[in-house]
């Protein structure tokens, strides 16, 4: 008896299946390899800016500051589940200084014009 018929279909069918999911596993497993990538690389990124917050490296405006409701929240949340808590230190040390107020306009720019002139404002 030869593969002619039903039996033809149905081995061509079986054949793509497979096809189709080694193409599937492949995918997933190049998807599961960059999103390890990717999560090992906010990490890295998470770590170095906790330890250059903790080693006072690094400063935050005051609107990134955590608010403490919910920086306690987290911590509880954290020690509960048997996870490591960070100490940092306190807010007014993590604050960047505020930028220096931007020196005033000298007035002697020749490019700058005086459209308070007189002869300019009535022409005469």
């Amino acid at each position: 008896m030869s593969m002619n018929g039903p039996n033809q279909g149905f081995a061509e069918s079986v054949a793509r299946f497979r096809a189709e999911l080694a193409a599937a596993v492949t995918r997933s497993r190049r998807a599961a390899a960059e999103a390890h990538d990717q999560a090992s690389s906010f990490h890295r990124e998470t770590n170095d800016l906790s330890g250059a917050l903790r080693e006072g490296r690094a400063q935050v405006e005051p609107d990134e500051l955590t608010d403490p409701a919910q920086r306690a929240l987290a911590e509880g949340w954290r020690r509960d589940h048997g996870f490591a808590v960070d100490e940092f230190p306190p807010d007014e040390e993590l604050v960047a200084a505020p930028a220096p107020p931007a020196p005033a306009p000298s007035g002697q720019d020749d490019d700058d014009e005086d459209f308070s002139q007189h002869r300019i404002l009535f022409r005469g």
